[in-house]
């Protein structure tokens, strides 16, 4: 049995890193058949930033992609999702920690442990906490708290190394002398991330914790928490970041981009899953990047890089090239037809122009607009010898590609002009564009009627 999850917080949008590592969680899933199980967990710790509206568009996004989720917070009857809806089972473990002497109370104030920071600092070492109150007597602890103060709850980390396997990281060790006591619940009564996620696997059944490489630390807490408890491990593969062009960490100021950005955009879920299996994962020439079925069949840690890959979208418009060439003329002319119904009636005329489009083109919108003047007269200058065209275009037989090249190329050679003094005002008046499809194609697309209509004003 497999049992994967992921587990974003509703703090903002869905991203490129997040649905990379939902797809590689949900490819491991079912890479077992039926033996495995994606579940979806919201960890919404965070209560001043958390938001159900982000939450709905997580899941839009997810299902947009593919990547439906065995279990969920959505899900019929079963075991609440939502972090927030789990504060009791969280209390339940944090007493047994209580009663196992793993954890203690700590008074110390934001400005002593942000003095405790900058000294460290300072020094060049890592911030950690430095055990004040670990010394405190249960009576001065109990005194304390009876007078009204509220502590916060460490954990009593022990002198032995954390140690552990990580499967894409390999061999791991945390003196514990470079973590500190870390915090497991909140001077307000609520779990910590590092705390409630841990639970969270260990009832959940996780058995492989697959996430970004940020949270090796977070790692070696978690499973000291495990270990106190005498708890199982799932197996850990932190997967490396992913960078920006210039090997910066992924934000809105280095390339960061939503997904419902993309969808907005006319990215296909199809040509981004593409994308995403191949950072930092090959699935083989065998397989099909377009099929997540193919894709979970190819899947496995152990061929995950351990090295960082690039955020590149010359990279993804690649596979969204390749998305819409699978797409097909007719499925594309229907969507862009839903998108504005004034191309419902031009039907196989737009494929002539689709096909042609596509590599410069490869976003819905983008191509509805290099399509749109089938649908809209643009307003363009008429030359001299445009009459002349219209007429002869008017008598031309049959109506064929071949022919109209074959018409406008010696209409040209007659009137001694050069290529762009021709087919620039040309295109221009039947397009309204500067670039666009071959212009015989466009001619064929717009009709005999509507192209010397055009010509003759």
């Amino acid at each position: 049995m497999i049992r994967t999850r992921f587990a974003p917080s509703p703090t903002g949008e869905l991203h490129i890193g997040g649905a990379r590592t939902a797809l590689f969680n949900f490819l491991l899933a079912r890479s077992a058949g039926e033996q495995g199980r994606f579940v979806l967990r919201i960890d919404d710790t965070d209560a001043e930033r958390s938001r159900r509206e982000f939450e709905l568009k997580l899941m839009e996004d997810l299902r947009w992609l593919g990547l439906d989720w065995d279990e969920g917070p959505d899900g019929p009857g079963g075991v609440p999702c939502r972090q927030s809806e789990r504060l009791g089972l969280y209390a339940e473990w944090m007493s047994r920690l209580r009663e196992a002497g793993a954890v203690y109370p700590c008074f110390c104030s934001d400005e002593r442990l942000g003095a405790l920071r900058r000294e460290q600092a300072a020094r060049g070492e890592p911030p950690r906490y430095d055990g004040c109150c670990r010394a405190l007597s249960s009576g001065e602890a109990e005194r304390r708290i009876a007078s009204g103060e509220r502590p916060c709850w460490r954990f009593a980390l022990g002198g032995e190394p954390i140690v552990f396997e990580d499967a894409v990281r390999g061999h791991q060790v945390f003196p514990s002398g470079t973590i500190g006591d870390f915090v497991l619940e909140r001077s307000d009564g609520t779990p910590t991330y590092l705390f409630a996620s841990a639970v969270d696997d260990l009832a959940m059944e996780i058995t492989h914790v697959v996430r970004g490489d940020e949270h090796v630390p977070n790692t070696a807490r978690q499973l000291a928490i495990l270990d106190r408890l005498g708890c199982p491990r799932p197996v850990f593969a932190h997967i490396p970041m992913i960078l920006s062009a210039d090997r910066q960490k992924l934000s809105k100021r280095t390339g960061s981009t939503s997904i419902r950005e993309y969808r907005e955009r006319g990215f296909l879920p199809e040509g981004l899953v593409a994308y995403l299996a191949t950072l930092s994962w090959s699935p083989g020439d065998a397989v099909s990047p377009f099929s997540l079925e193919s894709l979970a069949g190819a899947f496995s840690l152990d061929r995950i890089s351990r090295s960082s890959p690039l955020h590149d979208e010359s990279h993804l418009l690649h596979w969204q090239r390749e998305a819409m060439h699978r797409r097909g003329t007719a499925r594309i002319r229907q969507e862009i037809a839903e998108r504005d119904p004034r191309f419902g009636v031009l039907e196989d005329r737009m494929d002539i122009l689709i096909g042609d489009l596509l590599d410069e083109h490869p976003l819905t919108g983008e191509l509805e607009r290099a399509l749109a003047f089938l649908v809209e007269r643009p307003a363009g200058e008429r030359t001299e010898w445009m009459p002349s065209l219209a007429s002869a275009l008017g008598e031309l037989e049959p109506w064929t590609e071949e022919e109209l090249n074959g018409l406008l190329r010696a209409f040209m050679r007659e009137r001694g002009m050069r290529g762009r003094e021709f087919f620039h005002p040309l295109r221009l008046l039947l397009t309204g564009r500067e670039r666009g499809a071959a212009l015989p194609l466009v001619l064929l697309a717009l009709g005999r009627e509507e192209a010397v209509s055009r010509l003759e004003g």
